[in-house]
């Protein structure tokens, strides 16, 4: 054997002349190959005027003195080329790159592109010094995971998983300000969905609660509802009503100049609720399947549901009927009929008969009668009938000035019933009077 295995370092021989030849040898392969750095590792040619010592890695192509040569360490030693030929495993640094590289047995690598485990790792900093608890720590602007696409092997799926080890225990991202906790989310202390927030990161108050087996949403604190659209008064009946902002409001504020209808409502979409408050005083109808609006904008409502002012109804939107749906309202009108029961204040009645209507909206009662009275026996001071419902308190509203065979009459509510007079004085005796009552009272 005359070199050594690794470096190829000449031996001196036995009875060997000049042996400072050979140990000279040795000592420049050894400055050439330890501590190693290369200028660069791109040239295909030797430079110009190198400088004695100088050290390149030779490319592939490479022509004249270099000329087959390639991988080789390339170092300019007393007016010459001499070449090292890399074993695997040998390092060198770059200058040029700025990077240390790695001789794999056929092509240097650079290092940073080997693969790399951490597997049983400590700990691991990015941008920062990880220690407990934190053995994971990265300090960046921003973080990304990216799934690999189903054409690099990936199923194009990604998932960051958070296992805690029991029920009781967490598994939640917080969110925080200067290391003080703002909001979390997660599993916080049991197997339910949970957001929490905080003013300090001390104090914590439950937002949101999702039962893990039921999916059931509780909402702990208030909800408000901000989204709020305020047209002006409706002057018109109106069909597929659309005012500006409804499509990103959760509250539709409505109001009227007299009495209107909304016979459809533009913005629906699978699942969306909207609540329609009446600010104003004048009833708004909200009118049930009316063909004076596109079907997709329409109400279905099994009825009219008319909102009295100071109230609201709450409607959802149904993708598959495409209708607003109710799921609560104000004060669905109630109609009937009855027959008023009749009697004279004083004299005394013939043959006498009464029809009467009625309409109850909350605790409101609007009625109108018609009284037949074909003679009565002596003159009466008024003439009394029952109403369809008793009035709250001994007074509750006022009836309308009605005809009375060409006479006016006014008409009074108490607890009572109700009771008409002639302004011009009695009922006379002998005369048949058709008499036409109407007005509203409050249960």
């Amino acid at each position: 054997m005359t070199a050594t295995a690794n470096l190829g370092l000449p031996f001196i021989e036995a009875s060997q002349a000049q042996k400072h030849v050979t140990h000279n040898e040795a000592l420049r392969i050894l400055d050439a190959a330890i501590q190693i750095a290369v200028a660069d590792r791109t040239r295909t040619s030797p430079p110009p005027g190198p400088a004695e010592g100088a050290r390149h890695i030779v490319a592939e192509g490479a022509t004249g003195a270099w000329s087959g040569q390639a991988h080789a360490i390339a170092t300019w030693q007393d007016g010459a080329w001499a070449f090292l030929a890399p074993r695997q495993g040998w390092c060198v640094w770059s200058v040029a790159d700025d990077v240390l590289l790695v001789f794999d047995g056929g092509n240097w690598r650079d290092l940073r592109d080997l693969r790399v485990s951490l597997d049983n790792a400590p700990r691991l900093g990015v941008g920062t010094t990880a220690d407990a608890p934190n053995l994971l720590s990265v300090k960046s602007d921003a973080a990304l995971f990216a799934a690999i696409d189903p054409a690099a092997g990936g199923s194009g799926d990604i998932r960051v998983q958070l296992s805690k080890a029991a029920v009781a225990d967490t598994a939640s991202v917080v969110f925080s300000d200067a290391y003080s906790g703002r909001a979390e989310f997660g599993l916080v202390g049991s197997d339910a969905f949970k957001l929490k927030v905080s003013a300090d990161g001390a104090g914590w108050a439950e937002a949101l609660v999702i039962d893990q087996v039921s999916g059931n949403c509780a909402l702990p604190r208030g909800l408000s509802l901000t989204g709020i659209v305020a047209p002006p008064p409706l002057a018109a009946d109106q069909h597929d009503y659309a005012p500006a902002g409804l499509g990103a409001a959760s509250v539709l504020q409505i109001s009227a100049t007299a009495a209107r209808s909304i016979t459809g409502l533009a913005g629906g979409a699978e699942g969306r609720v909207l609540t329609l408050i009446n600010v104003g005083g004048h009833p708004v109808t909200l009118r049930d399947d009316s063909a004076a609006s596109a079907a997709a904008n329409r109400f279905a409502l099994g009825g009219n549901i008319a909102i009295p002012g100071k109230q609201a109804a709450l409607l959802r939107y149904d993708g598959s009927a495409a209708r607003w749906l109710a799921i609560a309202a104000g004060p669905r009108p109630v109609t009937g009929t009855w027959s008023p029961t009749l009697a004279a204040l004083s004299g005394t009645l013939g043959a006498a008969s009464a029809t009467g209507t009625y309409t109850i909206t909350g605790n409101k009662v609007d009625w109108s009668a018609t009284i037949s009275i074909a003679n009565i026996g002596t003159a009466a001071l008024a003439i009394t009938f029952s109403l369809p419902a008793t009035p709250n308190g001994s007074y509750s509203g006022y009836g309308r000035e009605a005809a009375v065979t060409g006479h006016g009459a006014c008409v009074s509510v108490a607890t009572n019933g109700g009771l008409v007079q002639r302004f011009d004085g009695a009922f006379l005796g002998g005369n048949g009077y058709v008499i036409c009552v109407g007005g509203a009272f409050y249960l």
